[in-house]
């Protein structure tokens, strides 16, 4: 199952994965509706939108803390965002991996 509040990206993604031959869902909303199926999936992993190209309201600073406080609890994650943006995060991590992509940004891997 994926999860994307942006149509287009979830049509990209249905072609990708359709293209692929992989049985999939992929459903057109936000980051709320993982509650509604939280019995459905072990697992979350998810690549947050941070840059100026995103498509986005709020920072990514509290997207990413909104995010993280709506993960059910038990569930596992991983998690790809820009160094820093876990920074005042209050959940204890099992991993965490940094990925130096250039000057201007490294990425992080934030498991549970």
């Amino acid at each position: 199952v994926g999860i994307d509040f942006d149509e287009k990206m979830c049509k990209i993604s249905k072609d990708n994965l359709k293209e692929n031959n992989f049985k999939s869902k992929v459903i057109n909303q936000n980051y709320d509706y993982m509650l509604q199926i939280k019995d459905h999936f072990d697992g979350i992993v998810t690549d947050l939108p941070y840059g100026t190209a995103s498509k986005v309201s709020e920072p990514p600073q509290k997207l990413m803390q909104n995010f993280v406080s709506k993960i059910p609890q038990g569930k596992k994650f991983a998690i790809m965002c820009k160094k820093g943006l876990d920074s005042n995060l209050k959940i204890k991590l099992t991993k965490k991996y940094e990925i130096y992509r250039h000057k201007s940004l490294t990425r992080m891997i934030l498991i549970k």
